[in-house]
């Protein structure tokens, strides 16, 4: 009986292939949107949706929430 052909590195990988290169740019472009001032305006502007998360859930996990009661106070 023939053997099958191992499938190819491609082959194999092809969701990876596809989508690291998509989520680079589009963080990439969420950047530069927020560094267009005629778009946004820099009260305006945030973190890129990674960092805000990591920051979140930074004070989640360290119990440090008069940031976030700061944070609030700043936005009223």
């Amino acid at each position: 009986m023939p053997t099958t052909p191992k499938p190819s590195f491609v082959s194999r990988n092809l969701v990876a292939i596809v989508m690291v290169p998509s989520l680079i740019a589009v963080h990439f472009g969420w950047n530069l949107l927020q560094d267009n001032r005629k778009l946004v305006a820099a009260e305006e502007q945030i973190d890129l949706p990674p960092v805000t998360f990591a920051k979140y859930a930074w004070k989640r996990l360290t119990g440090n929430n008069s940031g976030a009661a700061a944070e609030k106070s700043d936005s009223d």
